[in-house]
C-alpha cells in the first residue's frame, strides 16, 4: 500500500494580521526540517497564523460571511488586500502551493492551487489528500490547546471521524453507498412489462428513501443532543456533589439517605415487578376465579375425560382383519367404527386436557384462596415499600435542600440540573415515536400510508423494503436486490466493526503513552465515540488535557501506514508543569516525520534541551518573528543582516543563539 507524505515548506503573509513575513522551513537540501520551532510572542499573530494556516490547507475560507474574513485584516488597515500562501510538497518532490487573496472590501477569499500541470482557481488539491485537507481533519494535525480540550468534548469534536479519515475506513460506508446506486441504476435502466408500474414503484421508493433520510436525520440531531444534556447533567453534578461536599458532616448525611433511597427505589421496583406477574394470575384477583377452575376439573373428571382410548386407535383398527372381539372385520363394521370414532377425542385433545387438569392442580391447590390471600399480602408489602422510599426521599430532598441554602453555588447547579433532565425528557419524549418499533402493518395497510404522516423510522424503513421488492419484482431484478442486500450488510458490518476494533486498539495505545507522559497521574481514556471520553471524569487539567490529546494524536500518527503528516502545534508546553516538559520534548520528535512548533520564551526552559537531545543537536529549524518597535532588539539585528530579514512592520530572524536569548514574552494584543 503506497504511503502519501505531506510536508509545508513555507509560507508567505502580506496584509494581514500578523507582521508580514516569509517562513523557510527547508534547510539546504530543499527537504523540510524534521523540527522547526516558530518563537513569536504573544499578540505578533501566532493565533492568527495557525488560523491561516487550517484555512489554506481545508479551503474553509471559501464561502464565509464578509464579517469573518474581515477579521484577518491587518491593524490599522492600510490596504484592502492580503495574501496567505503554503507551499508543501506530496511524497517528497511533487509541489503544491495553496494561495488565498483576501479582498477586504468585498469581504471575500480567491483561492489558487497550483500543482501538477499549473493553476487552478478554487480550492483543488490533488485526489488523494482530499480525505486529509478539509476542515474536518485539518485540526487534528494543526493543533492547538483550545483543540486539545475540544476532544474531551463530544459537543466540539468528533475523535472517531479522525480515526476513519486517517486509517480510511470510511472507504467502506462509501462502498456500501455505491453498491446501493448500482443496483438503483439496474432497476432505473430496464423496461418490464408493466413500465408504468414500474415507474410508480421507483417514484415511491424515492419519496420514501427521501423521508426515511430525514426521519434519520432528525433521530442522529435528537441524540445528539440527548448526549450533550446527559453530558451537561454529567458535569453540573460533579460540580453540585464537589460543592455539597464542602459542608462536611451534611455531605455525610446526604451520600447515606442517597444510598438509603436508592435501595428504596430497587425493592419498591422489584416488589412492583413480582405484584404484576402475580396478577397475571386469574385466580389471584378473586378467590370466585379459582372456584370455577376447580368445578372445571371436577367436571372433566366426573365424565371421565379424558379417554384413555384416543380416535387414532379406531382408525387402525378398521384397517384390521378382525375386529378385538374376534368377528371379522365387514365393510358395515368399518362404517360403525368410523361413524362412532368421531364421538371420541384425538390424542392431541387428550394432552390438551391433560395439561389443563394439571396446570389447575398446579395453581390453585386445595385452597381457592390462597392466592388471592397471597396478593393481597404482597399489595400491603408493596405499600409499605412505598412509604419507605417516600420517607427516603423526603429525607434527601430535606437534606439537599439544607446544604443549597448553605451553598448557592451547589443550589444553582441543582437547578440547572433538574432544567437540564426536563430538557432531556422532552428530547426522548420527542425521539420515542421517531424509535417506535411496535406497528407492525401489513403490506396492504403500508401501501395506503403517505411519507409526511409517518415519523417511525422502523415504519418508514418497512415501505422502503416494500417498494424495492416492488419495483425488483417489476423491473425483474430480485436476485440482484438479495445480492444486494447481503453485500450491503457485510459491509456496513466490516466498516463497523473496523472502526471499533481500530478505536479500542488507539485507546489502549493512547493509554499506554498517557502513563509514560504522567507515571504518577491516573487520568486514563475509557473508551473512544464522539470525544475521547475519560475514565470517571468528564475533563481534567489544562496540563492534563492537552498531554491526553498528545498521547491520542502520537498513536494515530504512529499507527497510519497511508499517510504521514506534518504536525503544526501552537504552545506545545505552556500549560504544562516543568515535570512533563521534557517527556513532552521528546515525545514531538517521535511524532511525525514533521514539527512545527509555536512557542514563546517562557516555554524554552524544560522543553528545548531534551527536545534537541532527542534530535541529536542537529536538523532543528530556530525562526523568531517579532514586530517592530523593540529598540533593543532591532539594534541587534541590525548587526546581522544574513540571518534577519526585515519587512514594513516585523522580522524574522534564524538561528539557535538569537533563539535562546530572545526574552520576550508578550508584544501588542492580536
Amino acid at each position: 500500500m503506497t504511503t502519501t507524505t505531506l510536508r509545508i515548506l513555507g509560507w508567505k503573509a502580506e496584509g494581514l494580521r500578523c507582521p508580514d513575513h516569509t517562513i523557510n522551513l527547508a534547510g539546504p537540501d530543499k527537504q523540510p526540517f524534521p523540527v522547526s520551532l516558530v518563537q513569536m510572542p504573544n499578540g505578533t499573530g501566532k493565533t492568527t497564523t495557525l488560523k491561516l494556516l487550517r484555512a489554506a490547507l481545508s479551503g474553509s475560507l471559501e464561502s464565509r460571511r464578509a464579517l469573518d474574513i474581515r477579521e484577518y485584516q491587518k491593524r490599522p488597515p492600510n490596504s484592502d488586500h492580503g495574501l496567505f500562501e503554503v507551499r508543501l510538497q506530496i511524497n517528497n518532490k511533487l509541489p503544491l502551493t495553496m494561495q488565498m487573496e483576501f479582498g477586504f472590501s468585498t469581504g471575500e477569499v480567491q483561492y489558487k492551487t497550483t500543482w501538477g500541470s499549473g493553476q487552478k482557481h478554487g480550492f483543488e488539491p490533488p485526489r488523494e489528500l482530499h480525505g486529509l485537507m478539509n476542515r474536518n481533519f485539518v485540526n487534528f494535525y494543526i493543533f492547538d490547546g483550545e483543540l486539545a480540550d475540544d476532544l474531551l468534548n463530544p459537543e466540539k469534536t468528533d475523535a472517531l471521524t479522525a480515526v476513519e479519515s486517517l486509517f480510511q475506513i470510511q472507504l467502506l460506508s462509501e462502498m456500501a453507498t455505491k453498491i446501493k446506486d448500482h443496483w438503483d441504476a439496474i432497476t432505473q435502466g430496464r423496461t418490464s412489462k408493466g413500465q408504468r408500474g414500474l415507474s410508480r414503484s421507483q417514484n415511491k421508493l424515492k419519496q420514501w428513501r427521501i423521508h426515511l433520510k430525514l426521519l434519520k436525520k432528525r433521530a442522529e440531531r435528537l441524540e445528539n443532543d440527548i448526549r450533550k444534556v446527559n453530558s451537561q447533567i454529567q458535569r453540573k453534578e460533579e460540580l453540585y456533589r464537589d460543592h455539597i461536599a464542602i459542608e462536611g458532616e451534611l455531605s455525610d448525611k446526604m451520600k447515606e439517605a442517597q444510598t438509603h433511597s436508592q435501595t428504596s427505589e430497587e425493592l419498591f421496583k422489584k416488589k412492583t415487578q413480582f405484584v404484576l406477574d402475580e396478577m397475571r394470575s386469574p385466580q389471584a384477583l378473586s378467590p370466585a376465579f379459582a372456584n370455577c377452575m376447580l368445578e372445571f376439573r371436577s367436571q372433566l373428571d366426573r365424565v371421565k375425560l379424558p379417554e384413555t382410548a384416543a380416535r387414532e386407535w379406531f382408525a387402525e383398527l378398521i384397517e384390521e382383519a378382525k375386529c378385538v372381539c374376534g368377528r371379522p372385520m365387514d365393510q358395515a363394521a368399518r362404517s360403525a367404527i368410523r361413524e362412532r370414532s368421531a364421538e371420541y377425542l384425538g390424542s392431541d385433545d387428550i394432552n390438551v386436557l391433560n395439561r389443563i387438569k394439571s396446570d389447575i392442580s398446579r395453581a390453585v391447590g386445595d385452597r381457592p384462596s390462597q392466592a388471592a390471600m397471597d396478593l393481597v399480602r404482597s399489595m400491603e408489602e408493596l405499600a409499605d415499600l412505598s412509604n419507605q422510599k417516600k420517607r427516603a426521599d423526603n429525607q434527601l430532598f430535606l437534606l439537599r435542600h439544607q446544604a443549597e441554602q448553605a451553598n448557592p453555588v451547589a443550589a444553582r447547579a441543582g437547578k440547572e440540573i433538574n432544567e437540564l433532565k426536563e430538557r432531556a425528557k422532552e428530547l426522548e419524549r420527542e425521539l420515542a415515536p421517531i424509535q417506535d418499533e411496535s406497528q407492525n402493518l401489513p403490506t396492504d395497510k403500508l401501501k395506503q400510508l403517505k411519507p409526511e404522516l409517518v415519523v417511525s423510522i422502523p415504519t418508514a424503513n418497512k415501505c422502503v423494503e416494500l417498494y424495492e421488492t416492488e419495483a425488483a419484482e417489476r423491473a425483474d431484478t430480485v436476485k440482484q436486490r438479495l445480492k444486494r442486500d447481503v453485500l450491503v450488510r457485510i459491509v456496513e458490518q466490516a466498516h463497523e466493526q473496523a472502526k471499533r476494533k481500530i478505536a479500542d486498539e488507539i485507546r489502549r495505545e493512547t493509554n499506554r503513552r498517557i502513563a509514560e507522559l504522567m507515571p504518577d497521574n491516573a487520568v486514563r481514556v475509557d473508551r473512544i465515540e464522539g470525544a475521547l471520553i475519560l475514565r470517571g471524569q468528564t475533563g481534567g487539567s489544562a496540563g492534563e488535557n492537552l498531554s491526553v490529546g498528545y498521547a491520542f494524536l502520537a498513536t494515530l500518527f504512529n499507527r497510519s501506514n497511508r499517510h504521514e503528516l506534518p504536525f503544526v502545534l501552537d504552545s506545545p508546553v505552556a500549560p504544562i508543569d516543568g515535570a512533563i516538559r521534557p517527556t513532552i520534548g521528546k515525545l514531538l520528535p517521535r511524532l511525525t516525520g514533521q514539527i512545527i512548533a509555536f512557542t514563546i520564551s517562557t516555554e524554552r526552559e524544560g522543553f528545548l534541551r531534551p527536545l534537541e537531545r532527542e534530535m541529536r543537536g542537529g536538523q532543528v529549524n530556530y525562526l523568531t518573528l517579532f514586530r517592530r518597535g523593540i529598540t533593543h532588539l532591532e539594534e541587534r539585528v541590525s548587526q546581522m543582516p544574513e540571518m534577519t530579514t526585515a519587512t514594513q512592520d516585523g522580522f524574522l530572524v534564524s538561528g539557535r543563539e538569537f533563539f535562546n536569548d530572545f526574552q520576550v514574552e508578550s508584544d501588542e494584543p492580536e
